[in-house]
């Protein structure tokens, strides 16, 4: 049986080797996310204020702090000869409002396309509606099985200190609003 592993907390992305070692036989690869990782973030560094983190709409993949980790990840599994998988793709279909449905879709391929770009082997999405943009995204981009051979950046590998750098951007009042709004929708499912 061989299984992927969601490295979904900050002290996880120190241990990428380490992981991938202890499950060598049954390791498929790594897997990035972004909110558990960023809840994980939170919680181990957020009392500290040199770490805390701008509103969530601001921490997006493409931020310093969560760049590296997807390098990190990415670099760690293609030396170790196995996948790194994106992150899930949160969105999901709008039925009743077209123009909502577009920028929802959009995001998906956009996100599938840098996921591809920056050399995943796969990605997941959160609707099946979703299969065929990340797949039509990642069969224009990865002619192969994977991208495991396919040669890694030359800039070096990310260091301690760009995991742990806090994204710049503001915390307003509209954030927390967000966050809050966010965590009784989700409570209430």
């Amino acid at each position: 049986m061989k299984a992927t592993v969601l490295i979904e907390t900050l002290p996880a992305a120190f241990e990428t080797h380490e992981i991938l070692w202890e499950l060598r036989q049954h390791s498929a690869g790594l897997n990035c996310g972004r909110w558990d990782y960023i809840f994980s973030y939170v919680k181990t560094l957020g009392a500290r204020p040199e770490y805390r983190l701008p509103d969530r709409a601001q921490v997006t993949m493409t931020v310093p702090n969560m760049a590296a980790y997807v390098r990190l990840v990415i670099d760690t599994c293609h030396r170790r000869g196995v996948h790194a998988m994106g992150g899930m793709a949160a969105q999901i279909p709008i039925k009743d409002n077209p123009a909502e449905n577009a920028i929802a879709l959009d995001k998906v391929h956009m996100d599938k396309l840098r996921e591809a770009q920056l050399g995943h082997d796969g990605t997941w999405v959160a609707h099946p509606a979703l299969v065929p943009i990340a797949l039509a995204v990642f069969d224009e981009l990865m002619p192969g099985a994977n991208q495991i051979d396919k040669p890694r950046a030359t800039e070096p590998l990310p260091t301690a200190a760009e995991l742990l750098q806090a994204p710049q951007g503001s915390i307003t009042e509209a954030g927390l609003r967000q966050n809050i709004d966010v965590a009784l929708r989700y409570l209430g499912t």
